[in-house]
């Protein structure tokens, strides 16, 4: 059974799937690595820098830090971390392809609406 900082993880295992089609893996890392950069400051946790050539090896990183901090730190800092993201990710591609694609990495494998998280990000 998946523990809630796993949990946490499930959005980014979806919008980082969809995306690493679209700009790349490397291009999908660098837009999450400066999501964190951008939030070190208030969540001092959050490991920045270091290297992160794999998206598996960013949501390692990131399933660690989080597990290192309270539920609620964790889901705060998650909760900020996908927000910043998305409005990266939509200055760099525009906001109607940006919604598209997050509404598509909301979807479960049968087309129904995933978690409420990925659902928020719409």
């Amino acid at each position: 059974m998946a523990g809630p900082r796993t949990r946490l993880l499930q959005p980014w295992r979806r919008i980082t799937g969809q995306l690493a089609g679209l700009i790349g893996e490397s291009g999908v890392c660098a837009l999450f690595g400066r999501a964190v950069r951008m939030l070190a400051p208030r969540h001092g946790w959050l490991s920045v820098g270091g290297e992160r050539s794999s998206i598996e090896a960013l949501l390692a990183t990131l399933e660690r830090d989080l597990a290192g901090v309270n539920a609620e730190q964790a889901a705060a800092a998650n909760e900020e971390l996908l927000a910043t993201f998305t409005r990266l990710l939509s200055a760099l591609i525009g906001e109607g392809l940006t919604a598209r694609l997050l509404a598509d990495a909301g979807k479960e494998p049968d087309g129904q609406d995933g978690p409420q998280e990925a659902q928020e990000q719409k």
